[in-house]
């Protein structure tokens, strides 16, 4: 379970070293609370670059089910990778690095610069090309199984992997496909029976819709992985943002961007390119970040690989009688899925995971952070304190922020060295992306 192996420097000691290092010793310009954010957020980038905090949690597996996710609370009582930003603590933020009240948007009247809107708008519009351009998280959902076109809801981005789930029998895995397949292979597919589907068309379909090889031969409902967008944001309900804690600081940045880009007062090209740089260089990060390391059923260690390679070498896997897990297979950063699915029998699992960074939730709480580490995260929290000024002061801290990455790179190579497979754990959250890519190079604008 967490431990605090860190009791040196409390985040009083923090807040008070930063705004020395700021020279605001009395926290007039910056104040405590926006200190505190800059420390937080300073410890999230850190593990996010270098899976710094890593953990168990126990949980239990139930009879017939085979999909789990790492985020729900719910279902995974102990997990250590809730999703618990809100798109409000992104709103603070922002208004603190754009000299607005920290007031968030609840209610705010807006500014000469920005509407409570504006805020909203570029934190929702951010938020989903995170989703839609990283995958980090799959959602499963299922839709009745009937013949023809089918329209899934508008809050679909993508469809990762389709399964058959008939009333009675077993589910089938389906593969994608187009009519140029269909045609050269199965020429007289829109003739056939109703039957078992094997394969789904989307890319000559209208966006969000798919078919299928052939009519669902009995009742039942078709199983879809999804990358879907997240809901509306509200400046009166906070909501949280689908990606994981330690990454939402991404989302921020490209919302500043779209915010300091305006043709009006608030237009800061320098900042606005720097933003953007920052938010780009997160998704590509983030396409490769670590999340669940091993998992254990009765202490007895399972095999972990992607969904992906599941349906390509034991494409029966869903079918597998209940029984004791033995193989755990996960999407995004979030999806896990056991085979078989267990029985009645009460099983212990451990997931081994890279946890959320732990924030101290008081002044007296210990900040965890190794002495050799600990300069390198308070000189990124000073160089996000200075984004507010802008300009040349701004930009003469620059040096702290590449100090904090290199800082980030030797610890990722202390840590590749300690173990001769380290490399091969923290990989194995990219190997769905590896195997099944959500785009090709000549499909990226960046290729």
């Amino acid at each position: 379970m967490p431990t605090a192996p860190y009791s040196y420097a409390t985040l009083a000691q923090t807040q008070q070293e930063l705004a020395n290092r700021l020279y605001d010793s009395g926290m007039v310009f910056w104040s405590q609370a926006e200190l505190t954010a800059y420390i937080t957020e300073s410890l999230r980038t850190w593990n996010a670059l270098t899976s710094y905090w890593r953990d168990q949690f126990l949980w239990t597996p139930q009879q017939g089910i085979t999909w789990y996710d790492l985020t729900n609370t719910a279902q995974m009582p102990n997990t250590l990778r809730p999703y618990t930003v809100t798109d409000a603590t992104l709103y603070a933020v922002m208004q603190y690095h754009l000299l607005e009240p920290a007031t968030g948007i609840n209610p705010w009247p807006g500014s000469a610069q920005f509407t409570a809107d504006d805020f909203l708008n570029a934190v929702a519009r951010r938020r989903d090309e995170t989703l839609s351009t990283t995958g980090c998280t799959v959602t499963r959902r299922t839709t009745g199984a009937v013949a023809g076109r089918i329209t899934l809801p508008d809050t679909v981005i993508d469809v990762r992997r389709m399964a058959y789930l008939p009333a009675v029998g077993s589910p089938s895995t389906m593969w994608p496909e187009d009519t140029w397949g269909e045609m050269a292979f199965e020429t007289t597919y829109e003739q056939n029976p109703a039957g078992i589907p094997a394969t789904y068309l989307q890319s000559t379909d209208p966006p969000i819709t798919f078919e299928t090889n052939c009519p669902p031969g009995s009742a039942g409902s078709y199983e879809l992985l999804t990358i879907e967008a997240g809901g509306t944001l509200s400046a009166v309900t906070p909501s949280t943002l689908l990606v994981p804690d330690d990454w939402t600081h991404v989302i921020k940045w490209g919302a500043l961007a779209d915010l300091l880009s305006r043709e009006s007062n608030a237009k800061d090209s320098l900042r606005a390119q720097y933003c953007e740089g920052r938010y780009r260089m997160g998704l590509k990060l983030l396409e490769n970040a670590a999340a669940l390391l091993s998992v254990r059923v009765g202490n007895v260690p399972v095999q972990i690989d992607s969904v992906k390679a599941a349906d390509l070498y034991q494409t029966s896997w869903q079918s597998l009688a209940q029984g004791p897990p033995v193989s755990a297979y996960y999407a995004g950063l979030n999806l896990l899925a056991v085979a078989p699915a267990a029985d009645s029998r009460t099983y212990s699992a451990t997931a081994v995971v890279v946890e959320n960074a732990p924030i101290p939730a008081s002044p007296g709480a210990f900040v965890q952070m190794g002495r050799d580490d600990y300069d390198a995260m308070l000189d990124y929290a000073q160089h996000l304190a200075a984004f507010k000024m802008g300009g040349a002061d701004f930009t003469s801290t620059l040096q702290l922020f590449q100090r904090f990455i290199k800082q980030a790179s030797v610890y990722s190579s202390k840590l590749d060295e300690m173990a001769e497979f380290t490399s091969m754990l923290l990989g194995l959250a990219s190997r769905e992306k590896d195997m099944h890519p959500i785009t090709t190079p000549t499909g990226d604008p960046s290729a």
